[in-house]
């Protein structure tokens, strides 16, 4: 019983001083100041923006002017959209 007093001295009940950050998002507000760049590569492990390899917490998906692709919606996938001479023109998640 002793011991059980001793260390709940030890024990720290305060909240923290700062609130903690909020998570990313997928990576589209890093990216929202490269408007107009060249993107090169296709995937999360080759894609670059402006010469930059980007970070997404998800897939990568490069989309080219009238490009089909699939309407299902992921918050960790990060878009970028791109003209017809591959700078890109648009950031977003999902």
């Amino acid at each position: 019983m002793v011991a059980v007093v001793a260390l709940s001295g030890c024990t720290n009940t305060s909240a923290p001083a700062t609130p903690l950050p909020a998570p990313a998002d997928c990576g589209a507000s890093e990216l929202q100041g490269k408007i107009g760049e060249p993107v090169k590569g296709s995937t999360a492990d080759d894609a670059e923006v402006g010469g930059v390899l980007v970070a997404s917490k998800g897939d990568v998906r490069v989309i080219a002017p009238g490009q089909a692709v699939i309407q299902n919606f992921s918050e960790a996938r990060l878009n970028l959209e791109t003209d017809a001479a591959g700078n890109l023109v648009r950031v977003s998640c999902g």
